[in-house]
This record gives C-alpha cells, structure tokens and sequence, in this order.
C-alpha cells in the first residue's frame, strides 16, 4: 500500500511514466484492471522513494500482463 505525499512534479513523472506503460500495451490489453496493476507499481516503487524514471518504468514493466 502506498502512503505518502508526491509533489505536483512527481505526480507528473509518474502520469507520464503511466501513459507511456499503457500505451505500450495492446489496445485490447488495457483494461481498467491493467492500468490499475501498472498505477499500484509504479505508486509502490515510488513510495520507497524511488524517483529515477528508468526504474519506475521498470517497476510499471514488471507488472505487464504480457509477462504473466
């Protein structure tokens, strides 16, 4: 579970980090339920206080329905 606060420029970070993970998914992939697994990934990698984007594309990555 996350907790925490992100500053404006963080959330903006993660959004786009976001929009380019689901955008990588096929169209008939990104469903509610995968974005909201890619969002908790990136969030919970954040929240370790992880900021480096090429980590937390990783972390989006990570969750990729693909890969199940």
């Amino acid at each position: 579970m996350v907790h925490g606060v992100f500053q404006p420029e963080e959330l903006s970070l993660f959004r786009d980090i976001f929009d380019e993970a689901v955008s990588d998914l096929p169209p008939q992939m990104r469903t509610p339920v995968a974005q909201a697994r890619i969002a908790k990934q990136i969030l919970d990698r954040a929240a370790t206080g992880e900021r480096d984007p090429m980590e937390l594309r990783v972390a989006a990555a990570l969750n990729d329905p693909r890969a199940a």
